[in-house]
């Protein structure tokens, strides 16, 4: 029992409190001492606040339904929680991790929906952190608030993260879920995830390794900007990668492949997944679109991703925008979608119009949000609107260019309503250098027909 090392329960606010320093140094030993007898650390009933504790090989934290550790402001920039090169850990139980992360707002921005932190990225702490580490198992526990990521799984193999809760405010940036960062082995089920910044969010980071054989099941996701996003960071091979059993609910992106670094993105598989995708304030990333796979240059001398061998089966859902298969950096080849529908409709009240506007890429010009597509972050289009830019165009259910080999079965594509949109397009719309597209499998509703762009 931390206790009995001295730590003592309370939450200050606003600051840190007067019991962090020793809260801090007494859960440090409580896991040293407990590492070394192979005996489990026990979190107590009550609110504990810490600044950041590293875990040994051989720890075994236990969090008690009613306790938490909590991260004490302007502490520290290091993670709250942080394995490195560690071995055989298990942090579990029914209580929480807390980051904390209304203590790191300065502001509130009505027109993007959005707080502003107090500190920039990278001033403020990831909160669950794992790097270079083996045979971790996360289970049972509440992750939450966060003011930078939620968990972190960097350079890990044979990673468990088992019926974990992650909820992060959803006006607060940059509070992903989970990103597992070349990785191998890792493995998350049965968990819930609902937060502003991108849900899971795999990625791969030069120096630690490849993202290989990577399983997400039966997880629900909910994100202000995309639940499900591969990048921006993909340095190295990302491969051997299936979501199934997922359900999406009112994200701003759903499933999603953000390459704009050299590396390749191979075997990847959505399946059974339910989606529902809408508009949120332009800001956030994401642009209500299901489907969004693109690779292109982020920064002079990036070498796009190689983008290959997609798969979607058994998808269903409605969005307000469409999807977006571009190989706009280095053509995307052999994507099958079998099983997949797809209604795009108009729910939100951002769909209404009146809301904040977009700029075009490339000219900073006022844009109308709706039915444009996405490249952010992107070199091609320049950074002249920044966070706010789109391309124009129309909501087809699917945008495709500079993509080799995509093939169409037993699917369906519909508008909601005879009568469409300003702003809606077609089923398909082709753009530059499109080969082998097989869409014979496809049904339209409301719209018969495909259009080259």
């Amino acid at each position: 029992d931390i206790r009995n090392f001295g730590a003592i329960p309370g939450r200050a606010r606003p600051g840190p409190g007067p019991n962090w320093g020793g809260n801090t140094v007494a859960v440090q030993e409580a896991l040293r001492q407990g590492a070394a007898a192979r005996q489990c650390v026990l979190v107590s009933e009550g609110e504990y606040m810490i600044s950041s504790v590293t875990l040994p090989s051989n720890a075994h934290l236990v969090l008690s339904l009613n306790g938490a550790l909590v991260a004490a402001v302007n502490t520290s920039t290091a993670p709250v929680i942080y394995a490195l090169n560690s071995s055989n850990i298990t942090i579990e139980g029914g209580g929480q991790i807390n980051g904390a992360a209304e203590d790191y707002i300065a502001s509130y921005d009505p027109v993007d929906n959005r707080f502003q932190p107090s500190a920039p990225d990278g001033g403020r702490p990831r909160l669950v952190k794992l790097e270079r580490s083996r045979g971790v198992v996360i289970r049972g526990v509440e992750i939450r608030n966060a003011s930078d990521w939620h968990l972190h799984i960097q350079g890990c193999a044979g990673v468990l993260v088992d019926g974990v809760t992650i909820r992060g405010d959803s006006r607060f940036p940059n509070n992903d879920g989970v990103d597992p960062d070349s990785s191998q082995d890792v493995t998350i089920v049965n968990s819930v995830i609902d937060v502003a910044d991108d849900g899971v969010c795999p990625k791969a980071t030069a120096g630690y390794g490849p993202v290989r054989n990577l399983l997400v099941r039966n997880c629900t996701i909910r994100s202000k900007s995309h639940a499900i996003k591969f990048g921006t960071n993909t340095d190295t091979e990302m491969s051997n990668i299936t979501f199934d059993q997922i359900t999406i609910l009112d994200s701003n992106g759903g499933m999603s492949i953000q390459a704009r670094s050299g590396g390749l993105i191979t075997n990847v598989t959505w399946s059974n997944v339910q989606f529902e995708t809408r508009y949120e304030a332009p800001r956030w990333w994401g642009n209500a679109d299901w489907l969004s796979i693109t690779n292109d240059q982020r920064n002079p001398g990036d070498i796009p991703a190689q983008i290959s061998n997609i798969r979607l089966v058994n998808i269903t859902g409605r969005t307000e925008n469409g999807g977006v298969i571009s190989g706009r950096g280095l053509v995307v080849t052999n994507v099958s979608l079998h099983n997949v529908s797809v209604t795009v409709g108009a729910w939100s009240n951002y769909s209404t119009g009146g809301g904040p506007t977009c700029r075009e890429s490339g000219t900073g010009a006022e844009v109308d949000c709706r039915g444009s597509r996405d490249y952010r972050p992107s070199l091609t289009d320049g950074q002249l609107c920044g966070h706010y830019c789109r391309t124009a165009g129309e909501a087809n259910v699917l945008f495709v260019e500079n993509v080799t080999g995509v093939e169409i079965t037993n699917s369906t594509f519909a508008f909601s309503a005879a009568v469409k949109k300003s702003w809606w397009g077609s089923c398909i719309a082709i753009g530059a250098s499109v080969r082998g597209l097989d869409r014979s499998g496809l049904a339209c509703v409301n719209e018969t027909q495909s259009v080259v762009v």
